[in-house]
């Protein structure tokens, strides 16, 4: 059961910040197991629960170790991380509702980073409608004043922007998240109450871009599979008449 993180859990990932190395990473390897990873997979098992039943949903609570995304000089991460999203292969252009504690606090919500150019050229043609339902869901969470939106701008501007929708037309990426920095918050059973009530707010929009993704992915498996399928290709028209062999 989650019972909160508590201040030890911000001061190592600060110490790891700053003395990102081995000798002081296995000085400390105790508090990381019991302060930072084992609250942290604890938090995203219980955040999971109410979207369990949804078919490829899963869950995952990152680690400490180095991967190949970080810079070379880097052996540990000093911000841990959980996902919440439909299983996919490339998980930066696949939605998610994600929750990061770092030594600055954590920030919880929904992202996708670098999306494939086809769904954002879907996502423009949905949009060309006012009353298309991302617009809605989007004005919703600017009004309410938990939320942070951070986007990723194509640096030339697409054309057929309107007024009621260039905020959404050009990204390349999109961020929509609240930053918890509260110490009663963050180190307390609270958080989880906390988490949970983000993401049931920003699950329509994640659920809006899986749905963009997931119909991408079968377009672009039909066409794959049409293209490589040498017995489609040779096969013979049936006649348009009735006839006897």
């Amino acid at each position: 059961m989650f019972n909160g993180f508590n201040r030890q859990a911000t001061e190592f990932l600060a110490g790891i910040r700053a003395n990102n190395n081995k000798p002081w990473f296995e000085a400390h390897k105790e508090i990381y197991q019991s302060e930072v990873y084992r609250p942290l997979c604890e938090l995203a098992q219980e955040l999971f629960e109410p979207y369990s039943g949804i078919s490829d949903m899963m869950f995952k609570s990152g680690r400490i170790y180095k991967d190949p995304f970080l810079s070379p000089e880097i052996r540990y991460r000093d911000t841990m991380w959980i996902y919440v999203r439909h299983e996919a292969y490339w998980w930066n252009k696949t939605p998610a509702l994600f929750f990061e504690i770092s030594p600055d606090g954590a920030a919880a919500g929904f992202r996708i980073q670098k999306p494939d150019a086809r769904v954002l050229e879907q996502l423009r043609n949905n949009i060309s409608d006012e009353k298309d339902e991302l617009l809605k869901l989007y004005r919703e969470i600017k009004s309410d004043k938990r939320f942070t939106v951070v986007t990723e701008q194509y640096k030339r501007r697409k054309e057929g922007a309107q007024p009621f929708n260039e905020e959404l037309f050009n990204i390349r990426g999109i961020s929509i998240h609240s930053i918890i920095t509260d110490g009663r918050t963050l180190y307390s059973k609270g958080l989880k109450k906390k988490v949970a009530e983000i993401f049931e707010a920003v699950f329509p929009i994640e659920e809006y871009f899986n749905e963009l993704v997931k119909n991408d992915f079968i377009n672009k498996a039909k066409k794959e599979i049409s293209d490589t399928n040498p017995f489609e290709q040779q096969m013979t028209k049936a006649p348009d008449v009735d006839f006897m062999w």
